[in-house]
């Protein structure tokens, strides 16, 4: 148990960097290990996730070294085709990307292996993506648990056909598993979104050569087609640098909205399948600028643009509100998709916030790394909340003078965003809490605490 006692914050200008970016970091080990190249990897999350994704493709054959402490990863590629049998079974630990994108690559192998993690991702759907890879041709079985297919999932390596397959819930890690399961299908493979997801594995695939186009739709989404390739590499550069996680970034962005500091977050990633939280902060009366000097005064979020990385668009943000009021409001359910890691802090940020906050057609938090629906709920009534829960979502009631009481408990459910999203409250409100579990930070943010400390007064 971790008993938090937080500290006064320096009001003043502070500039920090947060960690890079998880799910482009799954992706360039994943990615680069397939290639036939030697691959660095520069600003790579050293998260436990990742980890276990690196240990991963070294017992697939990959030789790959990193340096913790730095970011850097080394990778000696193997080839589309130049994985090996694994010796044991494959765990991705508490890791929702990693088993569903890895899934897809070990299905087109020629042998067998078993993917596994933690009691969380035992309890993980994974139907969503056994059925589409079936339909390829593949052989994939896992435990009955609640009428769904989880891990351990046990791969029997065969050949694939390309298919055309809509998805049913917007997901972007069931669409990447069934794209990275066609680069080994014979012929082309297309999957169609009805809502836009993250894109990340569609920039990547494409800047490595790969011969993939996206269509979009009459509705909000798009199909993407990928065609698989000989080979996969990188044409323009062999070191890849990855840019810091918007996720990370929403928990001080938002603790610096509730208690007015002013704070600077270095190379953010503002691919707008990633950032936007931002649109739903603006569309709650937070003016968010664009800007070539990001000291200038404004009283609201100022976004500066940087060179793209990895195709990535990236930049500086810097939040200073002094006399906005925050409101909340209803999230727009097309957004949902792409806030959907985002959802815990935006919570935080409604307690401390004028008015409803709404949020519906969010049931994908049901099968996150806990049933966020139900912990966001008992997070928020234990911190004095006025919340209601509903089959997809919740009404938040705020209060912009809300006050926390001293040393509640909270269980985060082994699950590291409302752990964060825990602790930003406490320290918003400069109210001590009890945390059950503090250690599942390491999943995404291993050095959240040192950022927080930062922000103190010295």
């Amino acid at each position: 148990m971790l008993k938090y006692q937080p500290k006064p914050l320096n009001p003043t200008t502070t500039i920090t960097t947060v960690p890079g970016d998880k799910s482009i970091s799954h992706r360039s080990i994943i990615l680069a290990s397939l290639t036939k190249q030697d691959i660095k990897i520069e600003k790579c999350l050293m998260s436990t996730d990742c980890l276990n994704t690196i240990n991963i493709f070294q017992q697939l054959g990959v030789s790959i070294n990193y340096q913790k402490q730095t970011g850097c990863v080394d990778i000696n590629g193997v080839g589309l085709h130049g994985l090996k049998a694994p010796k044991t079974q494959l765990n991705v630990g508490n890791s929702g990307t990693a088993i569903r994108l890895i899934s897809g690559i070990l299905a087109g192998q020629s042998f067998n292996s078993t993917l596994t993690g933690d009691a969380s991702i035992q309890t993980r759907p994974m139907k969503r993506i056994i059925l589409p890879l079936t339909q390829m041709g593949a052989k994939i079985t896992g435990n009955d648990l609640h009428n769904e297919k989880c891990p351990p999932l046990h791969i029997t390596g065969t050949a694939l056909q390309g298919i055309t397959y809509e998805l049913p819930i917007a997901s972007a890690q069931v669409k990447s598993c069934i794209l990275l399961a066609g680069l080994f299908a014979n012929g082309k493979t297309t999957v169609i979104e009805t809502k836009a997801t993250r894109d990340h594995t569609e920039i990547m695939l494409k800047g490595m050569g790969v011969d993939i186009k996206q269509i979009p739709l009459k509705s909000q989404g798009r199909s993407i087609t990928v065609i698989p390739p000989k080979t996969l590499s990188y044409r323009n550069h062999q070191t890849l640098t990855i840019p810091a996680d918007f996720s990370s970034a929403a928990f001080l962005i938002v603790l610096a909205l509730i208690t007015k500091i002013d704070l600077t977050l270095h190379n953010i990633n503002l691919n707008p399948t990633r950032s936007s939280l931002l649109n739903v902060l603006e569309g709650f009366g937070i003016p968010v600028k664009e800007t070539s000097d990001i000291t200038e005064f404004f009283d609201g979020i100022l976004i500066k643009r940087s060179a793209s990385t990895l195709g990535e668009p990236a930049g500086d943000i810097r939040i200073n509100i002094t006399n906005t009021l925050l409101k909340n409001g209803t999230v727009p359910t097309e957004l949902i998709p792409l806030i959907i890691d985002e959802i815990p802090i935006l919570a935080i940020y409604g307690l401390f916030a004028l008015g409803t906050l709404t949020v519906a057609e969010a049931e994908e938090l049901r099968v996150k790394e806990s049933d966020r629906i139900a912990t966001i709920v008992a997070m928020i009534s234990k911190l004095g909340g006025t919340i209601t829960e509903t089959s997809a979502g919740f009404y938040l009631q705020g209060n912009p003078d809300h006050t926390v009481s001293d040393h509640v408990c909270i269980d985060p459910k082994f699950d590291h965003r409302i752990a964060m999203a825990a602790i930003i409250a406490s320290v918003a409100s400069q109210t001590p809490i009890q945390l059950l579990d503090s250690e599942c930070i390491e999943t995404s943010f291993p050095n959240f605490m040192d950022i927080i400390q930062q922000l103190y007064r010295t």
